[in-house]
């Protein structure tokens, strides 16, 4: 267990050594401490002792809180009580550290088990005092048992009434609206603060581009927006912010906060005021960031500036796809009014120092119309592109481009002993109803063994048993590819 959470909070050591200046935060070998002494003393920690704090967001709803709360903490053994933290907490990935001078060891945690709903609270009143509601009455009762519903005792004898009808006369000892754990500690010399890092659930970001597409000079106007939403069950303020992107593996899944509330949009300030946040390398992630004074409140989600916006040339396609199955077909086979995939293919030019990536993300792309109006015109899914890399776009399917397959001739001769020897020719008819010369590519997925013996325009080589044609098709003309096939293997 011990070897498994190292290897899983490495990471989040080395982060929050960078906001608090190096902390030495460690968990103590099992063998050097003595589980089973008696804390001297007991330390609060809340919220408002808080001095400092940084998220990092990662990919896959897991989020790293480093924060520095401050305390007057005596040389020797006590029990930190640490309150005030997130719903989603991943109770199994606390750090605690502080100055070297303390030689903090965490020798262990416990999470208390205060109840904090509402059916739980009432189970601690079984057998107790409490008062029912009734019409516009308090009727004093002693809670017996809840069974969906509460069995209580009043002056008037034994009754169901609804859980909501029940009022306690207090909270119970040991109460808190959010979770809280309590650390076992030993420390050489006394300090006045204590850095925590925690892993949570229930924040998430990920990237939104827009691209601004101009077909007649054939360049994109690319930015990015960094989205983060907040669904942690605990409000955010004044945070440093740290946005990863890359692919750290993760092989559990992360808590989300049972409540949510309505979602809103908020704007955040940057530290960068060029359109673009800071990025930087960390091993095999990239860093984005920072941002300062972030708050959020639970349910909130946040957009703030990541990539600035680049003119970046692109190259329209319109292509047909046509699968191996007609290759089997018989003579007179034919698909009609077969619509292009239209895509848009771009390169990652790198930015200002050529070597930053494209976080992936959603991206959606706009045009002006006749009226110089932005209008939408689709959106894909755009992966981690590294620099240097293309990318390519899938706006939907061309509407002006209409294209018809058939099977113009199909000639199949047994063999004996041997496979069938089979020829067929196919053809596909294309037809250009727009207002502008077009280049269209066809790919086609040859079955294995076939070969192409004559055609009506030269074929490029794709992958294995894959070829394609780029074919000008002129604006209001129609035209026609041709080709025959053979297979006697």
């Amino acid at each position: 267990m011990a070897s498994e959470l190292r290897n899983r909070l490495v990471l989040a050591t080395i982060l929050g050594a960078t906001l608090f200046g190096a902390p030495d935060l460690s968990i103590s070998d099992a063998q050097a401490a003595d589980a089973a002494d008696n804390a001297e003393a007991s330390v609060p920690l809340a919220a408002s002792d808080r001095s400092k704090m940084r998220l990092t967001v990662y990919p896959g709803n897991l989020t790293m809180i480093a924060e520095q709360r401050q305390a007057a903490i005596s040389a020797g053994r006590q029990t930190l009580k640490i309150m005030d933290l997130p719903q989603t907490l991943i109770d199994d990935s606390l750090l605690i550290g502080a100055d070297k001078a303390a030689n903090l060891q965490l020798i262990s945690t416990t999470e208390p088990t205060a109840p904090r709903g509402g059916y739980a609270l009432l189970q601690k009143f079984i057998g107790k005092e409490v008062k029912i509601r009734r019409d516009d009455d308090l009727i004093s009762a002693t809670l017996i048992s809840l069974d969906g519903q509460a069995l209580v005792k009043t002056a008037d004898g034994i009754e169901y009434v609804p859980t909501q009808d029940v009022i306690m006369p207090s909270l119970p000892d040991g109460y808190t609206a959010r979770p809280s754990l309590d650390a076992a500690i030993r420390t050489s010399a006394a300090t006045d603060h204590v850095s925590l890092a925690y892993l949570i659930g229930g924040i998430s970001w990920q990237t939104a581009y827009v691209g601004h597409y101009d077909s007649k000079t054939g360049t994109l106007d690319l930015g990015a927006r960094a989205r983060i939403v907040n669904n942690s069950g605990g409000d955010i303020e004044n945070a440093n912010l740290q946005l990863i992107a890359g692919d750290p593996n993760q092989n559990s899944p992360r808590p989300m906060a049972k409540t949510m509330r309505a979602e809103m949009m908020m704007a955040a300030p940057s530290a960068d005021s060029s359109g673009g946040a800071g990025r930087s390398k960390f091993e095999n992630l990239h860093v984005y960031g920072p941002y300062n004074d972030l708050n959020m409140k639970d349910g909130d989600a946040v957009t703030l500036p990541l990539l600035e916006n680049r003119q970046i040339k692109v190259e329209r396609e319109m292509t047909f796809y046509g699968n191996t199955s007609m290759y089997y077909s018989g003579k007179g086979t034919r698909e009609d009014f077969i619509r292009p995939e239209l895509q848009l293919t771009l390169k990652n030019d790198g930015g200002t120092d050529k070597q930053s990536p494209w976080p992936a993300g959603q991206i959606r792309i706009y045009a002006n119309d006749a009226d110089g109006i932005a209008t939408f015109l689709g959106e894909d899914q755009l992966n981690l592109t590294p620099a240097g890399q293309e990318a390519h776009l899938i706006l939907g399917q061309a509407s002006d481009i209409i294209g018809s397959r058939h099977v113009v001739d199909y000639d199949r001769q047994p063999r004996k002993n041997l496979p069938d020897e089979v020829a067929a020719t196919l053809e596909w008819k294309l037809k250009n109803s727009g207002p502008r010369d077009e280049t269209v590519t066809i790919e086609e997925t040859l079955p294995a063994n076939w070969k192409i013996i004559k055609e009506s325009s030269q074929h490029q080589n794709l992958e294995a048993g894959q070829v394609k044609w780029q074919i000008k098709l002129p604006a209001g003309k129609e035209t026609t590819l041709r080709w025959s096939v053979h297979s006697d293997e």
